[in-house]
């Protein structure tokens, strides 16, 4: 069923589509699709949500709510389990967030869910699936990468909207020491298992994402575990690849794989919003395109990174990690030198945020041609 994708740098060679197939006389089908990294809630992102209802987290994304909503397909990394009253609500090491978090997201315009991380065992099997069912409550959206039989494991995601349909896989590569409880639960990195899954998606879908959990924490540029996975996947004819785990902004590129094909992909896209002290991880990325479908050729269009910040302030620098307070997060080309002086951690451990550093920094990461709109 699925059809060979187009190829945009052969219509940037003869000129563009505009000039030699024009627009009126095309019969085009677009889905727009936005991305963000890790939500992830450390114990000072509890307390503040906490109500004398339960709990709250909406104030953390009215800043970039109006992004995700006007997306066709949005798509969040849920970093933390939730895992269920009876663990209590934890924050780090061993994460459990409260089962509101899934209304939030949803509230916030997510309809793509990745739950297949490095703590998604934190709290154990009942937890996880714990998490599943919370989630399953919302028929409008897809909880990705974590699964309750061996034949909801099989079965291949697809979201089907404007005619078009997206197979969604996921993948992970750390479990924290803890051992799965079924080999079902989560899909962990597999050539043979990847192998089969891309080519049955194949057969029933236009476009194929994956959703990566790899990498190493802090690193700034993608490890050869991510690279060779990246390409091996290309070759296979992934179309999109979304990485998270990192906690940092990594490079987002196109590369080829066997036939010329070309795979976009974003090695990590960092945190979304978190509790995280190190300056590296309050630089984040928000990645959105089109997929399109035009005369039977298919493209990924209009690729942009919206480069956000992790902001949050902090009252006391002698204790810092406690005093932690006002979480949420900005697009950078919102983000004013005024907030970014009232950053928390400027003049923490020498550490200086400025719109200047994060702007070289985002320059400095994203070489290869990708729109960004900071």
């Amino acid at each position: 069923m699925r059809k060979s994708l187009f190829i945009l740098c052969v219509l940037l060679v003869i000129g563009g589509c505009q000039k030699y197939l024009p627009q009126e006389t095309l019969d085009e089908r677009r889905v727009s699709f936005i991305a963000v990294g890790d939500n992830l809630m450390h114990q000072k992102l509890l307390d503040e949500a906490k109500t004398a209802e339960g709990y709250d987290f909406m104030k953390y994304y009215v800043n970039v709510q109006d992004d995700i909503q006007k997306a066709d397909l949005a798509f969040v990394n849920q970093e933390t389990i939730l895992g269920g009253e009876q663990f209590g609500v934890q924050g780090y090491p061993r994460f459990n967030t409260p089962d509101i978090m899934a209304q939030n997201l949803h509230d916030v315009g997510f309809n793509i869910v990745n739950g297949a991380t490095n703590h998604a065992l934190d709290q154990g099997e009942v937890a996880l699936l714990h998490s599943l069912s919370v989630f399953q409550q919302y028929d409008d959206m897809v909880y990705l990468g974590l699964y309750d039989s061996q034949k909801k494991r099989d079965e291949i995601e697809v979201i089907e909207k404007n005619g078009m349909k997206i197979a969604f896989l996921s993948y992970n590569q750390l479990t924290n020491g803890h051992s799965l409880p079924h080999t079902y639960n989560m899909n962990l990195f597999d050539r043979e298992l990847i192998q089969r899954d891309v080519e049955n998606a194949k057969e029933i879908s236009d476009f194929i994402v994956v959703s990566c959990h790899w990498g190493n924490e802090y690193d700034l540029s993608p490890n050869n575990f991510q690279r060779e996975y990246a390409l091996f996947m290309a070759d296979l004819g992934v179309d999109v690849i979304i990485g998270t785990h990192p906690h940092t902004l990594q490079p987002i590129e196109y590369i080829e794989g066997h036939d010329g094909h070309r795979t976009l992909v974003a090695y990590s896209l960092g945190n979304f919003v978190s509790g995280m002290m190190e300056e590296d991880t309050q630089l984040e990325g928000m990645l959105s395109f089109d997929f399109v479908e035009r005369e039977n050729m298919y493209s990924i269009e209009n690729v942009t990174l919206t480069p956000l910040v992790n902001h949050y302030e902090i009252d006391d620098l002698t204790q810092a990690y406690e005093t932690r307070h006002g979480f949420t997060v900005y697009r950078l080309k919102d983000y004013s030198e005024a907030l970014s002086q009232k950053h928390g951690l400027n003049g923490y451990l020498d550490i200086e945020i400025s719109i200047h550093k994060m702007k070289d920094r985002v320059r400095e990461t994203i070489t290869s041609g990708i729109n960004v709109e900071m």
